[in-house]
């Protein structure tokens, strides 16, 4: 009868002592990730503590080095295969290929060059294109 009114109180006996179920997980429960709480990554007390089996021990000496990346014409940062661009035979960013002028955002059909630099086709028209005498 005592140990019946000891589990409806939430009490644990271990060695004749009483323990509440939550000191008695903790003293002597499972040890590992959650401290008991979970099952992952259990570990009993005959098992060592002072290397991890699940360390990366790895050095990484083959180390993976990208050379000769492109790069933006208008903004000299990398560019990634998802964003390139090419455009009068150089490579941009989707986003860099702006007016110089006015900084509309064109598709690269409707670009046109001068001196290096790229404009839409009324800027270049207006900066470049025929003028009238005064």
């Amino acid at each position: 009868k005592q140990w019946y009114q000891r589990r409806v109180r939430g009490e644990t006996e271990h060695d004749d002592k009483p323990y509440c179920r939550n000191c008695y997980g903790k003293k002597f429960g499972p040890k590992g990730v959650g401290g008991g709480a979970t099952a992952g990554c259990l570990q009993t007390s005959e098992e060592s503590s002072s290397t991890s089996k699940f360390k990366n021990t790895h050095t990484g000496k083959n180390k993976f080095v990208i050379t000769n990346q492109e790069k933006c014409h208008r903004c000299q940062k990398t560019v990634y295969a998802a964003e390139k661009m090419l455009v009068l035979r150089k490579i941009f960013h989707k986003m860099c290929v702006k007016c110089n002028s006015c900084g509309k955002t064109m598709d690269a059909g409707a670009v046109l060059e001068h001196d290096d630099e790229i404009y839409c086709k009324s800027c270049y028209a207006r900066e470049f294109g025929p003028h009238g005498k005064n």
